[in-house]
């Protein structure tokens, strides 16, 4: 049985958007911790989230950890996504699909902010 990690994202139309995540995807295959690394677009991009779980499946996946890429519990993180996850579980109820928290509930999240905004800081200092 196949483990896949799928990657959740809200797309965009602008293309160069989605490069970020696309990046991750590919450094996340590139560690062999999944068998299947993929990302699932809730708008604007293909694949949608249910085909890019249809992907797994037909991969050979037994189990999908799905990870939300999103930095708040809004609408889509609350109710589309689950919904979505649901209909997936219903359709193939011997697929283990999970789902972790979304990005923005991170720890993390608050340090990466910090060196952002202090790294602006110091190069503002340095232009002086």
């Amino acid at each position: 049985m196949k483990s896949a990690l799928l990657l959740l994202a809200h797309g965009s139309p602008r293309p160069t958007a989605n490069r970020p995540i696309e990046r991750i995807a590919e450094d996340l295959r590139a560690r062999g911790k999944w068998d299947i690394v993929t990302i699932g677009y809730l708008d604007c991009n293909e694949p949608d989230i249910p085909t890019a779980i249809e992907n797994c499946v037909a991969g050979g996946a037994g189990e999908i950890v799905v990870t939300p890429c999103f930095l708040h519990a809004g609408n889509h993180v609350a109710n589309d996504l689950p919904r979505i996850l649901k209909e997936a579980k219903i359709k193939h109820p011997r697929l283990r699909i999970v789902m972790s928290d979304y990005l923005g509930s991170a720890p993390q999240i608050t340090e990466i902010l910090l060196q952002r905004a202090l790294s602006i800081l110091e190069s503002k200092k340095a232009d002086n």
